[in-house]
């Protein structure tokens, strides 16, 4: 009996050990998928926040917005990035300027006028409200043409999404109002991103200084959908909550995969959370039934009933066991140290650029918002400048790409041996352009102008044909003395509007922004 007793306590013992290292695989495989699904959900929201900008410095830089300009810029990034399924451009009109703005649309759209959805879902004409903000031009055209003139001030939810972008100078996500039939079955997020006259660097500068809105409407269900199918296994329910703003909560979309089958809450995870545009999103990862059968082997039942009916082989069994369990943790540590390797390799190839090998803009913008938190709490200055190339295009255009290539990877060569401290940061910015970040520098535009001069020195010649015109670059920069009101992304938008004047000021220049203002400046 005793002998017997023995045996089933041990056999108990060792078919539980295994049964929980298999639990225990399935738990890190399931955080494994969640965590990547999430973080390339999240790479997409992020591109899309980066068309928009770009979409926006087109608009500031257009002299007279009008229809067709604003359809051929608009179709352009939604070319780029198809979850976008719809653009508007959304205006700013004050209480007591309304009537001479619905006359001035009309020479455009004789049709227009501001109005609302009444308790019957019809569109009627708004009464007076303090501002308002109708939808001016959209595209695609199409059905959609009875929502222009819309004021998306009327609904109250709308409004404050609105404002808070508006006072704060940044994108803000809410969820999108149904103005269309085609947009029930899918779970959209609209995108605002404000358009100021001049360049607004106060909150109450920007209050004083609104033009519109870009509006992008984003199909979170297809964004979800291309993630998911890269990264997750198909066999996990995945809910995705947003939790909103103050305190707001609630799944914007879930997979079910058999609601047949019960689900195993036991190894239910949830996500770290990503931060875009006002939202914070998480994804829970449950796995099914047959996820979890099509990983648990039969192998701890086995042994516990071999461990009672085959007491005399006891012995043997827990060596067998023993060995068995040694294994499948050596292949789980095998398979883990290979992961961790890879990853490494990957984070280190991600972090470059194929053309120069420099850092890349993923890379630049983590480490802009890692300086900014630590320039909160050492408060010490912060510098950065962006770096453009004159007319790279027309010069791709003459040369061929090759030698464009070329000319990128030796201009990228020389900048980034102008940088002399180990914690300054030589990254690539976008296509024929480069950002450059100085941590604790209270001025970096003397090292801009060596850099504008290097380029120069150079001498590479822009068209052998022509004489003389060489190669040179733009340079904008910004310093902030005081990094307390400054996040990561208002640091690039000043720098991004320095170089925009260099560019309008004629390129070949170099251009800064003091904050606060220096008073020599």
């Amino acid at each position: 009996m005793t002998t017997i007793l023995v045996g089933v306590f041990f056999s108990f013992i060792a078919a539980m050990s295994l049964y929980r290292s298999e639990q225990q695989t399935i738990e890190l495989e399931i955080q494994k998928d969640v965590e990547n699904a999430i973080l390339s959900l999240g790479r997409e929201l992020n591109l899309g926040i980066e068309l928009l900008y770009a979409l926006r410095n087109q608009v500031l830089i257009s002299n007279r917005l009008n229809e067709k300009i604003f359809m051929t810029m608009a179709r352009r990034i939604m070319n780029r990035h198809f979850n976008i399924r719809a653009m508007e451009w959304v205006e700013f009109v004050p209480g007591e300027e309304r009537e001479h703005y619905e006359s001035e649309v009309k020479r455009e759209l004789s049709s227009f006028q501001i109005v609302e959805f009444n308790v019957d879902g019809d569109l009627v004409k708004v009464g007076y409200r303090q501002h308002y903000f109708p939808i001016r031009y959209i595209t695609p055209y199409g059905k959609k043409q009875n929502i222009r003139g819309f004021d998306l001030g009327s609904s109250p939810s709308m409004k404050k999404a609105l404002e808070m972008s508006w006072y704060r100078g940044v994108p803000i996500a809410k969820p999108a109002i149904r103005l269309q039939h085609e947009f029930k079955k899918h779970s959209n997020f609209l995108m605002f991103l404000p358009v100021f006259y001049g360049e607004p660097e106060t909150d109450a500068d920007r209050q004083t200084a609104l033009r519109g809105f870009i509006v992008a409407l984003f199909d979170i269900a297809d964004i979800f959908a291309m993630t998911i199918n890269k990264t997750a296994d198909e066999l996990i329910n995945l809910e995705l909550i947003d939790k909103g703003i103050q305190g707001e909560s609630g799944v914007i979309l879930d997979t079910v995969v058999d609601l047949s089958e019960p689900i195993s809450m036991e190894f239910t995870y949830a996500s770290h959370p990503i931060y875009f545009a006002g939202r914070e999103w998480v994804l829970k990862g449950t796995p099914s039934v047959i996820y979890v059968k099509s990983r648990m082997s039969v192998y701890p039942s086995l042994i516990f009933f071999v461990g009672v009916t085959l007491v005399t082989v006891f012995t043997y069994l827990l060596y067998v066991l023993q060995n068995g369990v040694c294994r499948i943790q050596k292949r789980v540590d095998t398979k883990t140290r290979e992961l961790r390797e890879a990853n490494i390799k990957l984070e280190k190839i991600s972090k470059a650029v194929g053309v120069t090998g420099d850092n890349n803009r993923d890379y630049f913008n983590l480490s802009v918002q890692a300086e900014i938190k630590r320039s909160h709490r050492d408060q010490v200055a912060v510098s950065m400048f962006i770096i453009e190339i004159d007319n790279m295009r027309k010069y791709n255009a003459k040369h061929g790409r090759v030698s464009g290539d070329k000319s990128l990877r030796l201009i990228s060569q020389v900048l980034a041996n102008k940088l002399k401290r180990s914690s300054d940061l030589f990254s690539w910015y976008g296509s024929e352009s480069f950002g450059i970040l100085l941590p604790n520098t209270k001025d970096g535009r003397p090292l801009a102008n060596k850099c504008l001069d290097a380029v120069r020195m150079l001498k590479l010649p822009f068209d052998k044909e022509s004489g003389d015109d060489i190669v040179t670059v733009s340079i904008g920069g910004v310093t902030v003395l005081n990094t307390s009101a400054f996040d990561a992304p208002k640091l690039m938008a000043y720098a991004e509007i320095a170089l925009n004047k260099a560019i309008e000021g004629g390129r070949n220049q170099c251009k800064w922004i003091y904050l606060p203002k220096k008073t020599s400046q």
